[in-house]
């Protein structure tokens, strides 16, 4: 769907769900396993990006159900005015894009109210492509974030597969640290639920971060543009990735112009009957099925003070 400003978004998809709602379907997933639909107060954010002399935008629904300090950060942040002018600073292709740095190289950042917010984890907010999460320092969360930008098709159950016949293979000549930490991993794709495998064999995304990072929204919107972002050249510069010989930091200036919020606002089911008595409709660019989406590396790090 293409619209002129997030805030005509928000009201089309009001429209959209008013009639959703009066054919007695309105009931929407607080996660981003489901199928994504938008409606009545779900919160978005467009982030407009500038790379070199081209703008795109990335839309995402943001989850407070699951991660309400997180969320809550995020908004206020976005609302300051506090991401205006920061930059993408990091970009690693198949894995993620990292950006929000006070100084535009991984350092330094805050939280909202200046104070400490909780790692917020929840096994239905996964790293699919296009999650919304944050970063993480030393010293915890703050205004860093990171978007997955890998959609290739990751499959758990051949994966699972595969490291249980190593295991069997090389076990005597394993480490028993190695042996834990292939053991564990093993553990967790075998306790993956079915929905969840589904998803990332259709979408892509990193399994192997899922429940060490935030995750609180997911794009609905602009994911060619994402693409975009993550084939831009990069060079070394980036010191916590320079000592593992991974090149990051974008050789163009990729530049968050603003991020801004809007909430769809709620309707009474009178209104929405109503609505669909005078047969109003959203327009053929934001239909219902337009704005439902389906949407081991370093770790998204961020660093308050030096780069790591």
């Amino acid at each position: 769907m293409r619209f002129k400003s997030l805030f005509k978004a928000a009201a089309a998809v009001t429209l959209a769900a008013a009639i959703i709602t009066a054919s007695g379907c309105s009931s929407q997933k607080k996660d981003n396993t489901a199928e994504i639909t938008v409606g009545p107060g779900d919160t978005l954010a467009e982030m407009t990006i500038q790379i070199g002399e081209e703008t795109g935008k990335i839309r995402f629904k943001l989850f407070p159900e699951v991660a309400p300090k997180g969320v809550d950060n995020f908004v206020k942040l976005a609302q300051s005015g506090y991401y205006d002018g920061k930059t993408i600073h990091r970009v690693i292709k198949d894995f993620m894009v990292q950006g929000g740095s006070l100084r535009g190289n991984g350092t330094g950042g805050t939280t909202a109210d200046k104070t400490a917010i909780p790692r917020e984890t929840n096994d239905r907010m996964r790293a699919y492509y296009g999650a919304l999460g944050y970063a993480e320092s030393s010293d915890g969360i703050n205004s860093q974030f990171f978007i997955i930008n890998n959609k290739t098709p990751f499959d758990i159950a051949k994966t699972a597969e595969n490291i249980s016949s190593d295991l069997n293979e090389y076990k005597d000549r394993l480490t028993e640290e190695d042996k834990k930490t292939y053991t564990d991993y093993l553990s967790k794709l075998n306790a993956t639920p079915d929905d969840v495998r589904a998803k990332y064999l259709s979408n892509g995304g990193v399994f192997s971060i899922d429940g060490n990072y935030t995750i609180f929204g997911q794009a609905i919107e602009g994911l060619d543009f994402l693409d975009k972002i993550s084939a831009v050249e990069v060079s070394s510069g980036n010191t916590i990735d320079d000592e593992q010989g991974i090149a990051s930091k974008p050789a163009v200036s990729v530049i968050i112009k603003k991020i801004e919020i809007a909430t769809i606002p709620t309707i009474t089911e009178t209104e929405a009957t109503t609505t669909t008595r005078r047969r109003i409709r959203p327009s053929a660019a934001t239909t219902p099925a337009e704005v439902t989406t389906a949407a081991e590396t370093p770790a998204p790090e961020s660093s308050t003070t030096k780069s790591e």
